[in-house]
């Protein structure tokens, strides 16, 4: 049987990978480029109407902020919870097998079955494990040799979103 060990402590950045690779995945990025147009709209009409005034051109570089994401709250808020919730102070040991994922910190001893899962998102950071909407486990590469992450892609393309 295929299985694969990893041992871990937690990462901020991985969480805010995980919540930006989520979005993409999910279309939310396409809302702040949403927001974004709607900013330079308002910019453009309050320009036209008035001319130039102090409030009527800020509308313009809080539209490429947001085009850019750079006014985007998620990976802030992220990175504050994740560092006042306790279970990311624990090393973090998973076992992944046909049977499913075996969890455990000092505090968690957990067994989850793949059907927990819909999908898999990954970049070149992480896997994202979704399981609902806007809740996910997150596995950093970083903790894969390459035997590993070989073992891990082959369970997951046998497990996860096959209805099973």
């Amino acid at each position: 049987m295929d299985s694969v060990t990893v041992a871990f402590l937690p990462e901020a950045e991985d969480h805010v990978a995980a919540e930006r690779l989520y979005e993409r995945s999910s279309g939310w990025a396409t809302a702040d480029r949403v927001v974004a147009l709607v900013l330079l709209v308002v910019g453009v009409a309050s320009t036209l109407a008035v001319g130039p005034r102090w409030w009527t051109l800020v509308w313009f570089p809080l539209a490429v902020l947001e085009w850019f994401r750079v006014l985007n709250l998620g990976p802030h808020l992220t990175r504050f919870w994740f560092g006042r919730n306790p279970k990311f102070r624990e090393t973090y040991e998973l076992t992944f097998d046909d049977t499913g994922i075996r969890f455990r910190t000092a505090t968690i001893d957990s067994r989850l079955l793949w059907e927990i899962y819909s999908r898999v998102l990954e970049d070149e950071r992480v896997w994202v494990l979704v399981y609902g909407p806007r809740m996910y486990t997150v596995l950093p590469k970083r903790v894969f040799d390459e035997a590993g992450q070989r073992t891990f892609r082959e369970l997951v393309s046998r497990h996860v979103g096959r209805g099973n």
